[in-house]
């Protein structure tokens, strides 16, 4: 090994030196020195961990195929509802295979390809045509099939109902004669469900458990637990001002509310909410507690003619018979009457001619009584003309990402006075302390926007598109009263194939909506 010589000059050594410093650390055998080194390496320990990047998302656009914007749009929007597809996979499941060919069935079948194919992706996706479903619904309704502007509310509702009847049909089916007959053993001509024993005691069989009537069983108590989230239960509730008397409340099922929009430049959900819960005043209602007082009144007085000429006439005659027989069974009709009055003035009264007082003023009005888990509200347009034509309301609807319904909901504290609400709301409105938020919670009010149908254009013509919303990876851990009103999801604008990411600002400052469809939280 050479040694190398330098000479006296300090500059030539410092040189070297420097030289020979460098190499070392690019040999990655010397460090600047240990207090540097710590120094790293606490700063090292003091930067924050970064935030986990969310997953490119994409999703997949559908094909028009000659004005099916408002097929697209509302496909787009139950695509983002977790309950509902889970709803549409149970409703396949209990399908027979006996009624595998049925229009239900085939637009069930189809419903839910479209919308597994609908579902968040990971990477670029090719549109998709729904012609196979278009076909199958065109079986129920024909005007699905044509190229004129249809409904987005009316292909809701016939989906909607069409997955009522496959759940119906289910649960009909397992009774059927036919089915029975077929897989259950017969006996003597009687169906037997299972073999006895000496010791009176039903025989096991190994096979028991995966029998068909095992299975229908299964089957039947699956259709019975087959929950619809888009089934609420409305009250109504009429009153009569003049005497008081409150009518039946009425209860009558919903997939969804339509409200009427004010004809104002700008308004809110919760006013088109308020105008659903209104009390209404009806001028011509014919009370029937006020009917049967009336009539009372009626045979009241005719008992007393019949008394006071009963006691002139000679009891003797014919007359004082048929008189007598009249005033009999008019104290039969006054004790009917009096036994209606105070206990149900709507019970059937046979025989009894009701007699009509004039009209009298009531109030009438409509409350939620049992939430869905998926709350759809249309948002009702229309605007009718003096001339008989329809046109637009173009007002701009402002949007709750998070909505309290609670005001309009019943409490189970019913008011008898027909000028106040049928109930009052139990907390305060958009008030979300720790406690109003359990309480809301509780009573299942509170929703979280997933999608919306949006429209532009007039009314006879425009296009229909879709905003939904696609959950966070972490939407699955456990929701408390601390981060329920957090959110975190990717909002995405649908307009057929095309897809853009957009925020929620934006979604909720759209202002044209049509079908806004929330989920309970």
């Amino acid at each position: 090994m050479s040694t190398l010589s330098f000479p006296g000059n300090p500059r030539s050594l410092f040189v070297a030196a420097s030289v020979g410093v460098a190499s070392l650390m690019a040999l990655g055998l010397l460090s600047l020195s240990a207090g540097s080194s710590n120094s790293s390496d606490k700063q090292r320990t003091k930067r924050k961990p970064s935030r986990r990047r969310k997953p490119k998302v994409y999703l997949r656009g559908l094909y028009n195929l000659g004005n099916t914007c408002f097929m697209n749009s509302t496909l787009q929007s139950l695509a983002s509802l977790d309950a509902f597809n889970a709803y549409v996979e149970r409703c396949i499941a209990l399908l027979p295979d006996s009624d595998r060919n049925s229009v239900d069935a085939a637009i069930a079948v189809q419903l839910k390809h479209v919308l597994d194919l609908l579902s968040p992706q990971l990477s670029r996706v090719a549109a998709y045509s729904p012609r196979s479903l278009i076909n199958s619904l065109s079986h129920k309704g024909r005007w699905i099939a044509s190229r004129n502007e249809q409904d987005a509310q009316e292909l809701f509702q016939m989906l909607s109902s069409t997955l009522q009847s496959v759940v119906r049909n289910a649960e009909t089916s397992l009774f059927d004669s036919g089915f029975l007959t077929q897989h259950l053993p017969i006996e003597n001509g009687i169906v037997s469900t299972s073999q006895q024993s000496d010791g009176n005691e039903p025989m096991k069989n190994d096979s028991q458990s995966s029998s068909p009537l095992a299975a229908s069983q299964s089957s039947f108590a699956s259709a019975r637990t087959v929950e619809n989230p888009l089934l609420g239960m409305a009250a109504s509730r009429t009153a009569c001002v003049r005497c008081g008397y409150i009518e039946a409340i009425r209860h009558s099922t919903f997939d969804n509310l339509s409200l009427t929009v004010p004809r104002a430049h700008t308004t809110s959900i919760e006013e088109c909410l308020a105008m659903y819960t209104v009390i209404d005043r009806l001028d011509d209602f014919k009370c029937r507690h006020c009917s049967i007082v009336a009539t009372l009144a009626r045979v009241k007085r005719d008992i007393a003619k019949c008394d006071s000429e009963l006691a002139v006439q000679d009891k003797a005659s014919k007359r004082t018979k048929r008189v007598t027989a009249t005033a009999a069974t008019l104290r039969e009709q006054q004790h009917v009457l009096d036994n209606a009055l105070a206990n149900n003035p709507e019970a059937d009264l046979p025989g009894i001619q009701l007699a009509s007082p004039p009209p009298s003023v009531s109030t009438r009005q409509t409350m939620i009584a049992r939430p869905p888990k998926i709350l759809v509200l249309h948002l009702s347009r229309s605007i009718y003309l003096p001339t008989g034509g329809t046109a637009k309301n173009p007002a701009c609807v402002q949007l709750q990402h998070f909505l309290d319904i609670s005001p309009f909901t019943t409490t189970g504290h019913i008011s008898t006075n027909a000028s106040t609400p049928i109930s009052g709301p139990a907390v305060p409105v958009n008030k979300y302390s720790a406690e109003s938020l359990a309480e809301i919670r509780r009573r299942n009010c509170l929703y979280r926007l997933s999608a919306m149908v949006f429209h532009s254009g007039a009314h006879d013509s425009g296009h229909f598109y879709a905003y939904r919303s696609v959950k966070a990876a972490n939407s699955d851990d456990v929701q408390t009263d601390v981060n329920i009103l957090t959110d975190s999801d990717q909002w995405f604008m649908v307009s057929d194939i095309r897809t853009v990411e957009v925020s929620l600002e934006s979604v909720l400052d759209a202002g044209n909506g049509y079908l806004l469809f929330y989920e309970r939280v």
